[in-house]
């Protein structure tokens, strides 16, 4: 099977003559387009299948290679049009099923895609990889039992199937049900220790467990394997604080903010660190520093809409302003808290502390005309 996904070859076709010197008919066309297409050379191919289906308008697999064609190439309203094509000539055609669910998952039509992975797995109920694509399509939509459901159906297939053991235990540890997806990862892990997810997620659900030197030891196995993961730096500096390992964690972050100059949590947690040891300045010092680089690499309406975390550079916004009133700066402070009023109006802490602050000399200084 040939599709966009998956990468399985064709069996080649037996060439009688040279295809290059013949154009005049569809086998010759046909079989220059599959000959072609082994190789990897799909640039080539294109006009022996545009030729191929011409001439013979019930070519399926013609169309099916064409929406391929179309998909490489980023075309996918061509693709969709050849894979349907497909489809009426031959509806048992399974590879144009899988191309065109495939599709409609890049597009994020996922409803359309569920529907022919629908009929992949009737046609063959042992496909635990399809399974698992229908599990995300649910995901995305947040139809959680379903896409659950999709995925034990792929994992019973095959239980140490790392990519659907990965997405279902993030959706049950969302659901707070961390001993089943600890149970599903380390019975993947028995049979492949080197998965930096796996271990990543093993890290969160000890940390949730409480479990922090476990904890710990995952995630410093994630970093043996992916060094660049600023989340499992992060956690690893969270862990480190829970066990009083103030001088490890304050390393941790530090490391998570260089790799991510966007890590909003990092940030905060460095400059929480730093506040709680009284390093006022330091903690000024960094955090300003952020956030320059953060709203430098983001525009306002950036900052301001929800894709860009709203909900945490806020926070950030307000530590830093408890480090300015604490050092005397209630200019600084109120600068800093109004930004983190723009993003999140109804903050009533943060409005009893501004109204705590001194109020600026030109209102101190005003004075009032009274006229009888």
């Amino acid at each position: 099977m040939l599709n966009v996904m998956k990468h399985n070859s064709l069996k080649s076709v037996p060439i009688t003559e040279n295809p290059m010197n013949n154009h005049s008919d569809f086998e010759t066309n046909a079989t220059c387009a599959n000959k072609l297409i082994e190789k990897g050379n799909w640039v080539e191919a294109y006009p022996y299948l545009k030729t191929a289906v011409k001439m013979d308008p019930n070519y399926a697999q013609g169309y099916n290679h064409l929406g391929i064609y179309y998909t490489r190439n980023k075309k996918y309203t061509e693709a969709i049009d050849n894979f349907k094509k497909a489809l009426q000539v031959d509806f048992t055609l399974l590879e144009a099923h899988y191309n065109l669910a495939s599709v409609y998952m890049l597009r994020k039509e996922y409803n359309a895609a569920l529907s022919h992975f629908k009929e992949v797995v009737i046609a063959k109920p042992d496909d635990y990889e399809t399974y698992c694509l229908m599990g995300l399509c649910c995901s995305y939509q947040d139809t959680i039992i379903d896409a659950e459901s999709f995925f034990y159906e792929s994992l019973r297939l095959k239980p140490d199937y790392i990519p659907s053991a990965i997405n279902l235990s993030k959706l049950l540890i969302k659901n707070n049900d961390c001993a089943t997806a600890k149970n599903t990862l380390l019975y993947v892990l028995k049979n492949n220790t080197s998965t930096p997810e796996v271990h990543y997620l093993l890290g969160i659900i000890y940390k949730i467990q409480k479990k922090y030197l476990k904890a710990m030891k995952h995630l410093r196995e994630t970093l043996l394997i992916d060094k660049n993961n600023a989340d499992a730096y992060n956690l690893l500096g969270e862990c480190c604080i829970e066990l009083d390992m103030d001088k490890q964690a304050e390393t941790f972050f530090v490391m998570a903010a260089k790799l991510d100059i966007s890590h909003l949590n990092a940030m905060h947690n460095l400059g929480k660190l730093y506040f709680n040891q009284k390093k006022y300045h330091d903690a000024i010092c960094f955090m300003e520093k952020c956030i320059e680089t953060y709203e430098v690499n983001h525009s306002i309406n950036s900052i301001l809409s929800e894709t860009m975390h709203a909900d945490e550079i806020a926070p950030l916004y307000n530590l830093l302003g408890h480090c300015y009133k604490i050092t005397e700066n209630p200019v600084r402070a109120r600068a800093v808290w109004n930004k983190s009023l723009a993003i999140l109006p109804e903050q009533q802490n943060i409005k009893d502390a501004m109204a705590e602050l001194p109020q600026p000399s030109y209102k101190r200084n005003r004075v009032s005309l009274v006229i009888n």
